[in-house]
């Protein structure tokens, strides 16, 4: 079974990011088994969120739905604590899914009444007419200046990485994903910062 991932990133990103990111929002990030809620698990929920003077990630992990029920109920109470969850689609797509995956589960909560910022819909809004596209790896190219490296796996390799392990595939055929995941929570917090008009650097 595939542990949960609980740490700070502060190795990971500058003090001004840190100082720049609000005490009541958190970032989300989903990898899921397939792109039908009905028929899919939440396998994967990054969440991302200052913790004092640190930025704490956390990752929890469902290979069955059982597991995905607790972790589904684990985000609520802790969503419950913030005003705000940034998310990169999160509109279109993240916050629909967990929608009806605790629709599914029948857990009920505050989830739809956190105000959403997708961060998507700004980019959009911005640099479509300037840019090829506009996901997220092309944000972080055009605003970040931080392009992914070769070793990076798309997320939709996930649901096949998800199934490998599951047929018996060992635990590190994921990591791959989990550090996908990680990289993506990174990205929205210098992201969102970027799109302030502040200028970031590590």
């Amino acid at each position: 079974m595939a542990a949960d991932y609980d740490a700070t990133v502060d190795h990971r990103v500058s003090s001004e990011w840190i100082e720049q990111t609000p005490h009541d929002v958190i970032f989300l990030d989903l990898e899921t088994t397939g792109l039908r809620a009905d028929r899919s698990l939440a396998s994967m929920i990054g969440i991302l969120h200052r913790d004092q003077d640190s930025l704490r990630l956390q990752q929890w992990y469902s290979g069955d739905v059982q597991t995905e029920r607790r972790q589904l109920e684990r985000l609520l109470r802790l969503l419950g604590r913030f005003d705000r969850v940034v998310t990169y689609n999160g509109n279109g797509f993240d916050l629909p899914f967990l929608r009806t995956r605790w629709g599914w589960h029948r857990l009920s909560g505050i989830a739809g009444a956190i105000e959403s910022e997708d961060l998507l819909v700004e980019v959009r809004k911005r640099y479509r007419k300037q840019w090829p596209d506009c996901r997220l790896t092309t944000a972080e190219e055009r605003l970040l200046a931080t392009p992914r490296q070769g070793d990076d796996v798309p997320g939709s390799e996930a649901p096949l990485r998800f199934q490998d392990l599951r047929e018996g595939a060992p635990v590190s055929v994921i990591e791959p994903v989990f550090e996908h995941n990680r990289r993506d929570l990174i990205s929205l917090v210098a992201l969102r910062i970027a799109l302030q008009g502040v200028t970031i650097g590590r």
